[in-house]
């Protein structure tokens, strides 16, 4: 009994002997992990100098039933800071349109990209471009996008995505694969590219938020596409309708196309912004209407908060958001700002203006 306990012990320490031999040791006590960083916004903001603008309008160079000289007066003399000229298929130059240029006022270049698909039309906005992008027909959607926002790229310009339900023509799936293009045109002043959607096609917000959700960075704009100044025209097409507000302080082209390119700016259908502020866990939209409620909107379109717009309404973020943008309503219209990206780690300032 005694003889076998102790080849017993022996045994083990002979086995303690080999693993030391070996050089192998019992592993170190475990440090605990540090904590998560907790959600911030991954870029921050704070932009309250706002310039005024359209990049959707037509003159008599394409379908438009008025002058571009007319209608270059026309926005300017109603406030605007800049604008964008955007035929179909036919850049305009704005040093064509000299005179009409004012400290307070610049003309964009641009043009309305206008392509086919099966009988039906893809139109992309070409701004801050230096020469015609060709449109035509293309088998497939995607085919017609990529052609269109590939050469707006190649040019350093920034495409926008017009009006995806007019003629039904884009999916969900179109606008979530339209990759490179940095604007989405989500309100509209044409009555018939169908903004709100109906009972089978999603709006135009809502295939915003199809694209957020897959990852893409994308803004949603406002436009007149406008073809009017008569009064008695058809499909009453007018300006002033859907605008956006640029983050800069003054309307200067080199500013104006730097803040698109970034999605710098908010859109609007009537409603005003004093400021926009996204700061750490914060985002904060400060509307100038007293009845506006602020909509505080995540991924795949839920809605997180609703508040008073008063005085400024402020979010905080958990973290299970995705993202966060703001849809602020009001009597007066509707305004959407930008959708800023939740994460754990150091947040990203940018230069907003």
């Amino acid at each position: 009994m005694r003889h076998h306990a102790t080849v017993g012990v022996l045994a083990l320490l002979a086995g303690a002997a080999a693993v030391h031999l070996l050089g192998h040791r019992p592993a170190p006590p475990t440090t605990p992990l540090a904590p998560p960083s907790p959600p911030a916004f991954a870029r921050t903001f704070a932009v309250s100098r706002f310039v005024r603008g359209n990049l959707h309008t037509h003159t008599t160079r394409s379908d438009g039933d008025t002058s571009p000289a007319d209608v270059a007066r026309w926005y300017r003399d109603h406030g605007y800071g800049f604008l964008a000229l955007t035929d179909h298929n036919v850049l305009t130059d704005p040093g064509e349109l000299a005179s009409m240029v004012t400290p307070g006022f610049a003309l964009v270049a641009g043009e309305e990209v206008s392509m086919y698909v099966g009988g039906r039309q893809v139109h992309v906005n070409a701004l801050c471009t230096r020469t015609v992008v060709a449109g035509g027909t293309f088998p497939r959607v995607i085919d017609a996008l990529e052609h269109a926002i590939g050469e707006i790229r190649a040019q350093d310009g920034v495409a926008l995505v017009n009006h995806p339900n007019f003629d039904w023509a884009l999916t969900a799936e179109d606008v979530v694969a339209a990759d490179g293009a940095g604007l989405l045109e989500i309100a509209s002043g044409h009555p018939y590219v169908h903004s709100a959607g109906d009972a089978t096609h999603p709006s135009h917000e809502q295939l915003w938020d199809a694209a957020l959700t897959a990852g893409r960075e994308v803004m949603g704009i406002g436009g007149d596409d406008m073809h009017h100044l008569v009064t008695d025209a058809d499909p009453e097409a007018f300006p002033g309708i859907a605008w956006v507000e640029a983050f800069v302080d003054e309307p200067r082209v080199d500013l104006v196309c730097d803040a698109i390119r970034k999605g710098a700016l908010y859109a609007s259908t009537g409603v005003r912004l004093r400021a926009i502020t996204v700061s750490g866990d914060s985002y904060e939209v400060d509307p100038v209407d007293r009845d506006a409620t602020v909509v505080f909107i995540g991924s795949a379109g839920r809605v997180l908060a609703r508040a008073p717009g008063a005085g400024g309404a402020r979010y905080r973020v958990r973290g299970d958001e995705g993202y966060v943008r703001a849809r602020v309503e009001a009597a007066s219209g509707e305004a959407w700002t930008p959708a800023v990206r939740v994460t754990r780690g150091a947040p990203r300032a940018i230069d907003a203006g």
